[in-house]
Parts: structure tokens; C-alpha cells; sequence
């Protein structure tokens, strides 16, 4: 049985007076779900976040990592600052960091390869836009971001990897991927995992669907057989909805 996993994506918003709002009403609700928790707020607030969830079993989460471990890339934030920081889990390959950042799968790749070296589990993001889908080539995008991102990992670090599907189209936009619509992807992509890793890892394997997750259809989503847990956006920002979404469905 897969543990469900539940990973808020704060991207460039929040405050530290949210963090602390945030985290005193999900700290008593952890005990009433048998999610997993991940917060992945921007990256000035995780040192704050390692001291505000000692001895909780809500987990620090980043946004974004550079593949070398230091250097001159300004701006960038490096795998052991991270570790240094209590990060436990990283997000990778987001669509904003592909499009808006012009990421492309290797290095994306080599990221990942980064993070497990430090102990740090990569959640890597794929998803296909509105052309691709209406195209017919939804499937062939996330099939070939899903390859690149993990091919050729040994198994033990495929274990540590966690798949989040966003279907760009929905990212932001108010607009959800059915709950069918969804669980038909996640069954693709756990079948490409069977070649592309193993049958074993594929079963362990968390997916998680991410694309307008809000308190009003997180439950319905998360019923679906092979969603495994929900990466949150705009609603992880909200006090009153996403903690629904942390509980919805326990």
C-alpha cells in the first residue's frame, strides 16, 4: 500500500507569519491522516521551517536546486545548503521552471542525480500543454519526460523518486484534469515505469496529481486508484483549504 503524499508548492508567495499560521493548524492534524506532509515555500524561509517542524511529521520540502554542488551561478541554491536547511524532498522539472526558465530534461536529469547524492528525494514533474493534448501527443510528451528524467538511476535511488503529473493546462488555470482523465494518465505513466524500472517499482512508486488541486475536488482525486497524493498550488497558500486537502479522503 502506497502512503499518500500531500506536497504544497508555495512558489514565489507566502511569509514567514504564513508559514507559522500554516503550520500551527496543520501540526494537530497530522494525527487525524495518514498522509505524508511536504511544504516547500521559498527557499529564505526553509531555515526557519527546520526549527518550526522539529519533532512533527511535517517535512521541509524546496522548489527548485542547480546540479553542481557549488560554483559561480549566481542566484542558484546548492544540494548541501539544502541538507543544511533539513530538506528532505525537492520538486524538479515544474513546468515553469521548463518553460519560463528553459530547463530541458537533462539537466533536469542531472538535478535529480544531484539531490539523491545529498540524501534529498527529487519529486519530478512532467505534464503536457493544451496543443500537445489536443495534438494526441499527451501521452507521448509525459512518456518521454518520464524516461529522461529517470532512466538509467539504479533502482535503489528509483525507490527515493516520486512522479508528480501536472498537465500544464490545468497549472493556475482553475481548470482540472477529470478525476478519469487523471487516474488514465497515472495508470500510463505506472505502466511506463514497469519497463523503464521494474514492476516492483513501479507499485512503491508515489504519483502524485497536480494541476488546480483545491479543498472542493481533492477528495474525488484523491479516491482515484492510482493517484497517490496531490502537489498543491494556489491552495497550499490558503489556511482554510489546504488543510482539507491534507485530510480529505482519511
Amino acid at each position: 500500500m502506497r502512503t499518500r503524499l500531500v506536497v504544497a508548492n508555495w512558489k514565489m508567495n507566502g511569509s514567514f507569519a504564513l508559514l507559522d499560521e500554516m503550520l500551527s493548524i496543520l501540526e494537530p492534524l497530522m494525527d487525524k491522516t495518514a498522509s505524508e506532509v511536504v511544504l516547500c515555500p521559498p527557499d529564505v524561509l526553509l531555515s526557519s521551517m527546520k526549527s518550526a517542524v522539529e519533532g512533527t511529521q511535517i517535512a521541509v520540502g524546496a522548489q527548485n536546486v542547480h546540479s553542481e554542488v557549488s560554483g559561480a551561478f549566481t542566484g542558484e541554491t546548492s544540494a548541501g545548503l539544502l541538507q543544511e536547511c533539513g530538506v528532505q524532498w525537492c520538486i524538479v522539472g515544474h513546468s515553469e521552471r521548463r518553460n519560463l526558465f528553459a530547463e530541458t530534461d537533462e539537466f533536469i536529469r542531472s538535478k535529480t542525480e544531484t539531490l539523491l547524492k545529498h540524501g534529498i528525494r527529487p519529486i519530478l514533474c512532467i505534464g503536457e500543454s493544451l496543443e500537445q493534448r489536443e495534438a494526441g501527443k499527451h501521452e507521448e510528451v509525459v512518456i518521454a519526460q518520464l524516461g529522461k528524467g529517470l532512466a538509467g538511476l539504479a533502482v535503489d535511488d528509483q525507490n527515493r523518486c516520486v512522479v508528480a503529473y501536472e498537465p500544464i493546462w490545468a497549472i493556475g488555470t482553475g481548470k482540472t484534469a477529470t478525476p478519469e482523465e487523471a487516474n488514465s494518465m497515472h495508470k500510463i505513466i505506472r505502466k511506463e515505469l514497469e519497463s523503464l524500472a521494474s514492476p516492483e517499482v513501479a507499485e512503491k512508486m508515489q504519483i502524485l496529481y497536480g494541476g488546480s488541486v483545491n479543498a472542493e475536488n481533492a477528495e474525488t482525486l484523491l479516491s482515484q486508484s492510482e493517484i497517490d497524493g496531490a502537489l498543491v498550488g494556489g491552495a497550499s497558500l490558503k489556511t482554510a483549504a489546504f488543510p482539507q486537502i491534507v485530510v480529505a479522503g482519511s
